[in-house]
């Protein structure tokens, strides 16, 4: 890739943004930040790279959003998506996986585009819950803006970036919560859902194993849901 390239973040707001540009200074690698308001007006070149963080729940914004980037004279365009997307494939009650997964398949029907999916954010392991979860660290995103490869798979157009991290749970309450929570995941079928009461009172209690993020590392470590 030509030295001449120049990375342009869409999401200047969000918190991955903010997280993700000191690592990036300290890498030695400037890159330029918009808002996502600021797209339809901001002049786009052929050396620009875009990294397109933001994100609407409403499918007609992610699409307008694309609609104008492949608009736009960029040279490459790189959807940055989120492992709850393959939550989708299972249930279409749960907004972000659902709207992240219309994105991405969007996102693959432009030409120049590629999609970069990331696990949970994350600066230290112990900010992840406890369990197994799909989690991507802010250094190992950082350094695939500086190393950007993209592998052999799916023409080199689509990259996995994230590793299971295990966190023990200590109280053997939470473990016994944790193994009855997914036999109703598994009960409920398409309509995990149902599940939300449940779901408000353990994130009242702490845990953040549930709901979409208990599905999505469910689904991408085992094969028995």
């Amino acid at each position: 890739m030509s030295s001449s390239i120049r990375d342009v973040v869409v999401g200047r707001h969000s918190l991955v943004w903010r997280k993700l540009e000191p690592r990036l200074r300290a890498l030695g690698r400037e890159v330029q930040a918009v808002g996502h308001d600021e797209v339809k007006s901001h002049q786009f070149g052929p050396q620009d790279r875009v990294w397109i963080l933001s994100y609407s729940r409403r499918d007609e914004d992610n699409a307008r959003l694309l609609r104008v980037l492949e608009q736009s004279n960029a040279g490459e365009l790189v959807y940055v998506s989120s492992s709850a997307a393959i939550v989708a494939s299972r249930t279409d009650c749960y907004e972000y996986p659902k709207a992240k997964a219309l994105a991405e398949r969007r996102a693959l029907q432009i030409d120049r585009a590629h999609v970069l999916t990331i696990g949970l954010m994350y600066e230290s392991p112990s900010e992840l819950p406890a369990g197994d979860t799909v989690a991507t660290s802010y250094d190992e995103l950082a350094r695939f803006f500086v190393e950007l490869d993209w592998g052999a798979k799916a023409d080199g157009r689509a990259r996995r970036l994230f590793n299971v991290v295990r966190r023990d749970m200590p109280l053997a309450i939470e473990r016994i919560a944790y193994r009855c929570y997914g036999r109703l995941i598994a009960w409920s079928g398409r309509f995990p859902c149902v599940l939300r009461p449940l779901d408000l009172a353990l994130r009242m209690l702490g845990c953040r194993w549930y709901g979409y993020t208990y599905l999505s590392n469910k689904l991408w470590t085992s094969t028995t849901l």
